[in-house]
């Protein structure tokens, strides 16, 4: 049922398209099933696996010379492919905690061509997981969920018909037009506002359909529900808290960034902030910038008991991102990105009410 979804339902494959699915170990068998829901519909399908410990491997052992070279593999295969189907899970969330932030900042400046490249190109994907991916007992225990809790609440957010976010990710959209000025304020001290860009606001209801990029690739992820558009990048100021972060397997704690301008001006934590100090410091300057906001609208997705997991699509969830928004139609070309989900939070578009205390109004 999973892969006829993603391939008839999200993605309408058509006879002839080259359709490529990727996974990990762990996801043999669904990736089994989809290729033969894609072969049913006439799609011709190719599968790629993704080994994280033999990434991980590569990361540490590659020459340096070797990691800055264009991957023009992964540019050629997008120009040639229809569909890119990704399912993936974390199977230990600290794997790549102890690599050295110049290697991952090596690959991550060689790929900034790549990123430039895909404005241009149409292909259309669908990604099962969103944060950490499809839910397994390691991650789980990493966020402090109980396992059981945690899959089931996952795939009852998956199981939501697009027919039921469509209507509520459009009209939440429709507020996110160019110069709409956007106050976020949460008991925890956030005080934040900026302004929405002039690039078109997208929403993920679960089908591709439903999205009318100007151009480059049309993505939707599951769970589904997001209503999420561009930020005008000098508009930014005031102060962000976020109680609890989770960068590589690492939390941090009570992270406060000041924005003036659109830029972080100032980043304090009560714990672990060196890790994304490191981060900052390895990547192209205008990761500092505001980049996105993302407002989750799945009625099912939630945070499991006494957890700190949290993820895009959930009920009244704001995110906000820093850095590349290539993807979503965006102009910083930032080689990095930084996502921060923001519970709990009251947030209006050009004064009007769209979230309050964490939970959508109306």
């Amino acid at each position: 049922a999973i892969a006829d979804n993603l391939v008839n339902g999200s993605l309408a494959v058509q006879p002839g398209e080259m359709v490529v699915i990727g996974g990990g170990p762990s996801e043999i068998d669904l990736m089994a099933a989809i290729q033969v829901a894609v072969s049913k519909a006439g799609g011709q399908p190719v599968l790629t696996l993704n080994i994280p410990e033999a990434n991980k491997r590569a990361v540490m052992e590659t020459p340096v010379e070797h990691i800055e070279q264009l991957p023009t593999a992964g540019l050629l295969l997008s120009r040639i492919t229809d569909v890119f189907i990704n399912v993936g899970s974390i199977e230990d969330p600290g794997l790549f905690a102890d690599v050295p932030e110049d290697r991952l900042a090596a690959y991550r400046h060689a790929g900034v061509p790549l990123a430039r490249a895909f404005r241009n190109l149409n292909f259309r994907s669908a990604t099962l997981g969103q944060t950490g991916g499809i839910p397994t007992a390691a991650y789980a225990k990493s966020q402090g969920a109980d396992p059981e809790e945690l899959q089931a609440i996952f795939w009852q957010a998956v199981a939501v018909s697009p027919d039921d976010l469509t209507k509520k990710a459009t009209t939440v959209a429709s507020h996110m037009t160019n110069g709409a000025e956007v106050r976020v304020t949460s008991e925890a001290g956030t005080d934040l506002t900026f302004k929405m860009d002039r690039y078109s606001a997208r929403i993920n209801a679960g089908r591709t359909a439903d999205v009318k990029p100007a151009s480059g690739p049309t993505n939707v992820w599951f769970p589904a529900g997001e209503a999420y558009g561009c930020v005008d990048t000098a508009s930014a100021n005031g102060e962000l808290v976020v109680a609890t972060t989770t960068f590589r397997g690492v939390k941090v704690k009570n992270l406060r960034l000041t924005f003036k301008n659109g830029r972080v001006a100032k980043m304090s934590a009560d714990s672990n902030s060196e890790i994304l100090e490191k981060l900052f410091d390895a990547s192209s300057p205008n990761l500092k910038e505001l980049s996105l906001l993302s407002l989750g609208l799945n009625p099912q997705s939630r945070s499991p008991t006494g957890s700190s997991y949290y993820s895009w699509e959930m009920g009244g969830m704001v995110t906000l991102n820093l850095g590349n928004n290539s993807w979503a139609g965006g102009d910083i070309d930032s080689d990095a990105a930084l996502s921060l989900h923001v519970p709990g939070t009251t947030l209006s578009i050009g004064g009007v009410p769209i979230i309050k205390g964490g939970k959508l109004v109306n």
